[in-house]
């Protein structure tokens, strides 16, 4: 785990789970994801990092290509956490999982419809 990765979870008290609300199962599976893309002039340092577990980021990464609308709303939600420099709240998670939980339902949807 990088030093930026360990003062990222002191900071934000990143310990059970990552900033999508996913269980932390090992530390060392925390990411850092860059919430202003690096061609975007995001630049690579904590104040443009989320602690991300490896699935979260792959999630993020596969909002980003199918369903923009609510990739931009989690990046926005990355965003202010990152620049509060305060550890996720109740509210925040509860902000972030309404839209995990509404893309998770439609691509459940999706997946039965081309069964059928």
């Amino acid at each position: 785990m990088n030093d930026d990765i360990k003062e990222m979870i002191n900071i934000y008290n990143t310990f059970d789970l990552d900033w999508m609300g996913d269980t932390i199962t090992n530390p060392s599976d925390l990411t850092r994801h860059h919430i202003i893309k690096k061609e975007h002039n995001g630049e690579n340092s904590i104040n443009n990092y989320a602690l991300l577990t490896s699935s979260s980021h792959h999630l993020i990464h596969y909002l980003e290509i199918n369903y923009n609308k609510e990739y931009n709303l989690i990046n926005k939600l990355l965003l202010e956490l990152n620049e509060s420099k305060m550890p996720p709240t109740k509210k925040y998670y509860d902000e972030m999982l309404t839209i995990i939980k509404k893309v998770k339902k439609d691509i459940k949807n999706k997946k039965r419809h081309r069964k059928k």
